[in-house]
């Protein structure tokens, strides 16, 4: 009677991330893969800054990400979070400004630790961005302290139209 033992090749899951900081005329980029869930997000840093009631100053940063096929455009406040106002099932309204053009509205979620808001219809939004040339603004009305105000420089958002649609979430 003969044993034969043989031997498997290990499977390991390899995380990998690559961060670069925005700059004036850039988008940042983090890219994460650990093996089980890729992500791509690209992040702006907003051109102003806000005061929360208390005389804290805020800044603002804005991320487009795709995660598994699906697209977010998120909005965050720090150190002190938004705390937008929404109703109960956390759905609120933002006014949305696109270089000098007409104000619109885009529905938002409260994300659950009040540091920001996810787009409902982020499509629609990157879209409209990317027929912009200079900045997006936005106006979050906060239950708690004043309105956010955050505005951010489009840059070279048009660069990433590719990236993103060959991770199967088109911007536009």
């Amino acid at each position: 009677m003969s044993l034969v033992l043989a031997t498997l090749p290990l499977s390991q899951a390899n995380a990998e991330e690559i961060y670069t900081e925005d700059t004036d005329s850039s988008w940042g980029v983090i890219s994460n893969d650990d093996g089980f869930t890729k992500t791509f997000t690209i992040f702006k840093n907003s051109i102003n800054v806000g005061y929360s009631d208390l005389g804290t100053e805020n800044t603002y940063s804005i991320e487009i990400q795709c995660q598994q096929k699906k697209l977010n455009v998120l909005v965050y406040s720090e150190p002190i979070g938004i705390y937008p106002t929404d109703d109960l099932n956390g759905i609120g309204y933002a006014q949305v400004k696109i270089d000098s053009g007409k104000i619109s509205r885009h529905k938002y979620v409260s994300l659950k630790d009040s540091s920001g808001i996810g787009i409902w219809t982020p499509k629609v939004l990157t879209s409209a961005m990317l027929k912009g040339k200079r900045q997006v603004a936005f106006k979050i009305p906060s239950s708690v302290q004043a309105d956010t105000v955050a505005n951010f420089a489009l840059s070279d958002l048009k660069s990433y139209v590719k990236k993103f649609k060959s991770l199967g979430c088109a911007l536009n």
